[in-house]
């Protein structure tokens, strides 16, 4: 006969850390990836990516290294937040990810505002929201 294995709440715990941390690290790479393509499209388009800062004097370029830098960053962070929040509850993973799409939405307004043109507003803004819902999708999956 053989011996009977278990499995304890610490090896379930290890294991879904780690099925979490694959999950945001394939979701932040994605949506990554996705901003970087919506702005090169926007960039082939001839669309100038060019913001003015609220307390600014001359309008900057958004180019592609800060683009993937703040997805990434933000990504992140929003993932870890809700890590956080699922190993204390599910409903604090929720209202996590509740928080994390709305403050997606929200954060439309800044490149919407400072927006040199239309359609660098509508794309930086579009960015926004993709990164709000592949956060949506990864943490919504990852909760299962």
């Amino acid at each position: 006969m053989g011996s009977a294995s278990t499995i304890t709440s610490t090896d379930l715990d290890t294991t879904r850390s780690r099925s979490l941390r694959r999950a945001a690290a394939i979701g932040a790479v994605a949506v990554a990836a996705a901003n970087a393509a919506v702005w090169a499209a926007g960039r082939a388009a001839d669309v100038s990516f060019l913001v003015t800062p609220l307390f600014g004097k001359a309008a900057t370029q958004v180019g592609i290294v800060p683009v993937v830098l703040t997805t990434l960053i933000a990504f992140t962070v929003g993932m870890g937040l809700f890590a956080l929040a699922a190993r204390r509850s599910d409903r604090w993973a929720r209202t996590v990810l509740a928080a994390g799409v709305l403050f997606a939405v929200v954060s439309t307004g800044g490149p919407l505002s400072t927006a040199e043109d239309t359609a660098t507003g509508v794309l930086l803004a579009a960015m926004h929201l993709l990164t709000g819902a592949v956060f949506a999708i990864t943490a919504s999956r990852a909760r299962r």
